[in-house]
């Protein structure tokens, strides 16, 4: 893929991002950055001709009351009586509005009208409900409603060569009316890399007072 544009909110991030994949990376809050705006921008850059559609869009949007770790957080809070103004143990994660950025995207996939489209999130998210329905299903149903088929499955990047153990939900979305079926990618059925492994080769390195990272040699 050739990218083409990114948001990002947090300035480390948007470093770190510009320095290791490119400048294309607009520092702004998404809930008060329409995706016509972002449209205006890459068609006055050329990226993008004039309604024109990317080929896919990609984004993880954090959703700390869906992890595991985060919801113990939140019901520690709660308890205390100091994460807003509810008292209910019982309370929906998803009233907080780090929970509601999958919908961020699901605007931005809904005017760009990309060929596919992939969301990454926590395990933990295939695991929540709202009142009675699935969280899943939900986020499904939203991006039905915009023209996408909608298949999602918890993946270990140590399957795919990375020297990790992250387990994560893929939600793999596909145009109804001008995009083939979408399938996931098989692992490499080898053994699992260490840390070792993917650093063994590395030369020694030192950060450097602009923080970027120099060799000794």
């Amino acid at each position: 893929f050739e990218l083409i544009g990114a948001i990002e909110m947090d300035p480390d991030a948007g470093k770190t991002y510009k320095h290791n994949i490119g400048s294309h990376t607009e520092l702004r809050d998404i809930t008060e950055y329409p995706p016509e705006r972002f449209r205006e921008l890459l068609e006055a850059n050329g990226r993008l001709e004039p309604g024109e559609s990317p080929a896919l869009i990609a984004g993880g949007p954090p959703c700390p009351g869906f992890s595991l770790i985060g919801r113990s957080k939140i019901s520690d809070l709660i308890k205390k009586g100091e994460y807003g103004s509810s008292k209910d143990p019982r309370h929906r994660f998803i009233d907080d509005p780090q929970n509601k950025l999958f919908e961020e995207l699901v605007k931005y996939v809904g005017h760009f009208e990309p060929d596919y489209f992939v969301m990454e999130n926590v395990e933990g998210m295939s695991s929540y409900q709202i009142e009675d329905d699935a969280i899943v299903d939900v986020i499904k149903e939203k991006f039905a409603a915009s023209g996408y088929e909608v298949e999602a499955r918890i993946l270990n990047a140590a399957d795919y060569g990375v020297p990790q153990s992250r387990k994560r939900i893929i939600f793999l979305g596909r145009h109804r009316e001008r995009s083939g079926p979408v399938d996931f990618p098989e692992g490499t059925g080898e053994k699992p890399l260490t840390v070792l492994d993917a650093i063994r080769d590395l030369a020694d390195v030192q950060p450097s007072d602009d923080g970027i990272v120099t060799s000794r040699d």
